[in-house]
């Protein structure tokens, strides 16, 4: 059963992966022009790189038809964005950001004449001000804005109407910040974290005892949102308010960020630990990736792999 890591080979995560699974032979992958449909070489594909490039993104949702289980789900990509992981935090119970999706308006498209002008008015009664600018589909703080007036708000939407659709959302006060970490839909592990844009958030140890009630929601609604969404690792951002109400702010990150020299120590050893037991676990089990098990309902044999 052949296991394949989708991922630079000096990436510490993925080297403490592959040693964690060293008696299964891992390999990196690299491939080249493939005629299609191609079988896979893979039994499970750990994928870490497929979301920034289109020929990688087309060759995982390949490979899982044919029978390879990729870690995450490369058929979740298709329908996840920021509303539909709210959606799914509504169906939890779980306390959200108020948030608004905004037109994107192109002059040279036909549909122009059906999108309207935001009423802007009605927009700031729902989220007020200080607020934040962000897109729909995005990632690692690109053209996220903090916007402290509605003026300064219609000059950024101005400004990336024709090239991002966008969100804009309430700002949530917030006394104390955390990272969940998710492996396998059920493990969770609770980091503090102070969110920076540029890479420069930092982690620390949780106190567990200090945070009580809250921490346990946080980790139980982690893990249901987890399951609800089909991840087998992401990571969540939650925060507390002022009153400790934990309210859920980033609900979807497929590619978690897992650094070695960021991390402390224990948390790092955790994630690997739960990760390579994940893998272990999906190989005994036989499971297809959902969407891929949707669209070929016939199942693949890969025994042989």
């Amino acid at each position: 059963m052949r296991i394949g890591i989708l991922e630079f080979r000096d990436n510490d995560f993925a080297r403490s992966v592959a040693a964690g699974l060293s008696d299964l032979e891992p390999q990196f992958i690299r491939a080249g022009a493939l005629r299609m449909p191609s079988p896979s070489p893979y039994r499970l594909i750990i994928d870490r790189v497929s979301f920034c490039d289109p020929f990688l993104r087309e060759l995982m949702r390949c490979w899982a038809l044919d029978g390879a289980y990729v870690l995450n789900d490369p058929f979740y990509t298709l329908t996840s964005d920021k509303l539909s992981d709210l959606l799914a935090c509504d169906r939890l119970s779980i306390p959200r950001p108020r948030t608004v999706l905004l037109p994107r308006q192109n002059d040279a498209e036909d549909v122009r004449e059906m999108v309207a002008e935001p009423d802007w008015e009605a927009v700031a009664a729902e989220v007020s001000f200080p607020c934040i600018l962000k897109p729909v589909d995005g990632y690692a703080w690109q053209d996220v804005y903090r916007v402290e007036s509605p003026a300064e708000l219609q000059a950024r939407y101005l400004a990336l109407k024709s090239k991002r659709t966008l969100i804009v959302q309430e700002l949530v006060q917030y006394v104390e910040y955390y990272r969940a970490f998710c492996v396998g839909g059920r493990d969770v592990l609770l980091t503090a974290w102070t969110p920076q844009p540029l890479d420069a958030g930092v982690y620390a140890l949780v106190d567990r005892a200090a945070i009580g009630e809250a921490g346990a929601f946080i980790e139980a609604k982690t893990a249901e949102l987890n399951a609800r969404l089909g991840l087998d690792f992401n990571s969540v951002e939650w925060c507390l308010t002022k009153d400790r109400l934990p309210v859920i702010i980033d609900s979807y990150n497929d590619v978690p960020d897992v650094r070695k020299e960021k991390l402390p120590g224990p948390c790092y050893e955790w994630i690997v630990d739960r990760f390579c037991a994940c893998v272990r676990g999906k190989l005994a089990s036989g499971e297809r990736n959902r969407g891929a098990a949707l669209l070929d309902p016939s199942g693949t044999d890969t025994s042989d792999r």
